[in-house]
């Protein structure tokens, strides 16, 4: 009996064992159920992470991947960097080879210039000379008769009867006959005196254009000419033949013009954008694409006026020519060159640099994030020199930017919400609403009204005003512009039906 009792003792206890291990292992598992449950209920309420392709935004998946168009890695949209406050975007290697980014360094020291012109051969106007007649009368011979005959100095150029000339030949040797007589009665003074007379009219004929021998020449046969040659005073090539045969000249008239083209001038043709990079002196490279040559030389003078017509500034340069080979007319190519700063001057590639408006944007790959990341820099830019762009402020030497693909960059940030070439307004210039109202045209962005004005909000703005109302223009209810007023805008836009009526733009 008393064993019995003991066995069915021992069998409660057992079944009470087995009962609190049935109800703790049940607690646990009801708490783990609980746990995850509650986990799967977060992971549910919390949004999903969207991806985003940098090149196709319409690519968009809840998760990362790659671009089924571009193959490009997705970045993830709705958040400009993992850096709090910093705008940055990353890119791997992949999707760095694919969106074409190529970095290149700021880079310090002068720059070389080359400027590309165009122009033409002509006649160095300081080689011109016009052979006159020293006395007037009748031409009548000519022995230059067309433009591009070569005249030696010395040559006789022309024959010309002369009334004047004659006289004063006759004159001459009247004045020889009267020295001979004085010398024949050995008379000191008459003889003086004759002498005196034939120096008289020995200059007198020099001045009429007859030269030493013609005059020697005239008392040696003691017969005056009727005609008297004109002889060329200078060498050159005739550029234009002023008289003919026949015709009466004065003295001083012009017979024929001659232009020495042993230098020959290369007129250069300088767009007026381009005139503060020309200078006297600068050395220049003239490329003759008729003879395949190229020589060196020098500007020696820039037009101080611009063309009318074809809106350009003329430069000279001044090119030997003993050859001939040099033709005027012939066009040229010219490149000049220049030195451009010192060793503190800073530029990078014009192809890194984004505009809007009055602000310049590059992105520079910052070494201090981690990873490094590309962020958004506004720079001063100075001239541009080739495919370069002098920087003024923003940047120092030795700073890694992106020399291509910074578009492709900036629309990154711009999907993933970050402050972009586009989106930042920091730099707009205010605007004023005139007490009666202002109406924009076109709209302006909101940020350029000072506060306290009522506006059209329709993300940009056509009117403002001074007072609450609605919208002349679209019939919308005004909101306050207030600084640092967006979350208050936002309540008092909810609390207008823009929808309804006849409010719609």
């Amino acid at each position: 009996m008393k064993i019995t009792q003991s066995r069915s003792a021992l069998a409660l206890f057992a079944a009470f064992i087995l009962m609190s291990a049935s109800v703790g292992c049940s607690d646990e598992t009801s708490h783990a159920e609980e746990a995850g449950a509650a986990s799967e209920s977060a992971a549910e309420d919390a949004p999903a992470q969207e991806y985003v392709c940098p090149m196709h935004p319409q690519v968009r998946q809840d998760g990362p991947g790659t671009c089924p168009i571009c193959f490009m890695d997705l970045v993830p949209g709705g958040s400009s960097s993992d850096e709090g406050d910093v705008p940055s975007v990353r890119l791997s290697e992949g999707a760095r080879r694919l969106a074409g980014v190529a970095n290149a360094r700021v880079q310090a020291g002068p720059l070389d210039d080359h400027l590309e012109v165009f122009g033409r051969l002509e006649v160095s106007e300081q080689a011109e000379v016009d052979l006159s007649a020293w006395v007037g009368g009748r031409i009548e011979r000519l022995y230059v008769n067309a433009r591009g005959e070569t005249v030696k100095r010395g040559q006789r150029i022309a024959r010309i009867y002369s009334p004047e000339l004659l006289s004063a030949q006759q004159t001459l040797i009247q004045a020889q006959r009267n020295l001979e007589d004085a010398r024949s009665v050995d008379s000191p003074s008459r003889t003086a005196a004759a002498q005196a007379s034939m120096r008289a009219v020995r200059d007198e004929l020099r001045l009429l254009g007859m030269e030493t021998r013609q005059i020697d020449a005239v008392l040696a046969e003691g017969v005056a000419r009727e005609t008297v040659d004109v002889f060329a005073q200078a060498s050159g090539t005739v550029r234009e033949r002023q008289v003919s045969v026949g015709d009466y000249v004065t003295t001083g008239q012009s017979i024929v013009s001659l232009a020495a083209l042993d230098t020959v001038w290369a007129q250069l043709e300088i767009f007026e954008q381009d005139i503060p990079r020309v200078s006297v002196g600068q050395p220049v490279e003239v490329t003759i694409p008729a003879l395949n040559r190229t020589l060196e030389g020098r500007v020696d003078f820039i037009a101080p006026e611009i063309e009318p017509q074809r809106r350009v500034m003329l430069a000279r340069v001044p090119l030997p020519n003993e050859g001939g080979e040099l033709r005027p007319g012939m066009f040229v190519e010219a490149s000049l060159e220049r030195r451009v700063g010192d060793d503190d001057l800073l530029s990078l590639p014009f192809s890194a640099v984004l505009w809007t408006g009055p602000r310049s944007l590059v992105y520079q790959l910052d070494p201090a994030l981690e990873p490094p990341a590309y962020v958004p820099v506004q720079v001063e830019l100075g001239e541009r020199i080739g495919d370069r762009v002098i920087i003024e402020d923003g940047l120092k030497a030795g700073d890694e930017v992106a020399a291509q693909g910074a578009f492709r960059i900036d629309a990154s940030l711009q999907i993933r919400g970050g402050p972009s070439m586009m989106s930042e307004q920091n730099d707009l210039e205010p605007v004023e609403v005139a007490p009666e109202g202002t109406r924009f045209e076109p709209p302006i962005d909101p940020a350029r009204l000072p506060d306290g004005v009522w506006y059209c909000e329709m993300g940009t703005t056509h009117y403002a005003q001074h007072e609450s109302g609605e919208c002349p223009v679209c019939g919308m209810f005004l909101e306050e512009k207030g600084a640092g007023d967006d979350d208050a805008g936002d309540d008092a836009h909810q609390g207008h039906d823009h929808s309804g009526g006849n409010h719609a733009h």
